[in-house]
C-alpha cells in the first residue's frame, strides 16, 4: 500500500528512447559505439527545456543490443552516455537516470523493450507516478513497452500510418510544444 506522503512526493516523468528520439539513429544493425558517433538531434534541447519547465523528470530508456552482439562494451556505452550527459550539462539540463538493456532479442529478459522492466525499475528507483508520465519512442517496441508498463505512449515518426500509440508527433519538440500548449490553456 502506498502512503499519501509517497504519492505527494512522486514525480511525473518523460521516459525517452535514445536512438531516433534524442540522437540521430544509425542504419539498422549499426550502433552508436563511441561519442563521435553520437549526434544529438537539433530539436532535443529546446524540447527537454520545455519538459523541465513543465516539471517532468527526464529518464532515458534504451535497448543496447550491440553489447550482447559483442560490437561494443558496457564501457563504450558509458562513454557515449557520459558524452550525452556533458552535452546536456552544457545546455543547463540533466537526466534523472539512464536505464539500458544490454541483452539480445533471444535472451527474453524482462528489461528489453517491449518488456516494461526498465520503465518499472526507473519508476521504483525514482518514485515516478506512471499515470502522470509518458514514454516517448520511435518504434513499435517503445509503444508496446509503454503499454506494458501502464504509461501513456508517444510515437515520434515522420511516416506513422498505423500505430497503437496514444499520441504521434513528427518531432520531440512537437510533443513538448503540445504539452506546453495544453498546460497553458
Amino acid at each position: 500500500m502506498t502512503s499519501s506522503k509517497t504519492q505527494q512526493n512522486s514525480l511525473k516523468a518523460i521516459f525517452l528512447d535514445r536512438d531516433g528520439v534524442l540522437n540521430r539513429k544509425l542504419p539498422e544493425n549499426n550502433y552508436v559505439r563511441c561519442p563521435s558517433e553520437f549526434d544529438l538531434l537539433p530539436e532535443v534541447l529546446p524540447a527537454l527545456r520545455i519538459f523541465r519547465q513543465l516539471g517532468f523528470a527526464l529518464v532515458v530508456i534504451t535497448n543496447q543490443r550491440g553489447i550482447a552482439r559483442g560490437l561494443m562494451s558496457d564501457n563504450d556505452l558509458h562513454k557515449v552516455h557520459d558524452f550525452m550527459n556533458s552535452l546536456l550539462r552544457d545546455a543547463g539540463l540533466s537526466l534523472e537516470g539512464i536505464y539500458y538493456c544490454p541483452h539480445d532479442k533471444a535472451d527474453y529478459c524482462d528489461c528489453r523493450k517491449p518488456a516494461p522492466g526498465m520503465i518499472l525499475a526507473a519508476t521504483e528507483d525514482l518514485n515516478i507516478d506512471l499515470s502522470s508520465s509518458f514514454m516517448v519512442g520511435d518504434s513499435a517496441s517503445d509503444i508496446k513497452a509503454a503499454q506494458n508498463a501502464g504509461v501513456r505512449s508517444v510515437l515520434i515518426s515522420q511516416t506513422a500510418e498505423e500505430t497503437d500509440a496514444d499520441l504521434v508527433f513528427r518531432s520531440l519538440l512537437g510533443f513538448a510544444e503540445f504539452l506546453l500548449d495544453r498546460n497553458c490553456s
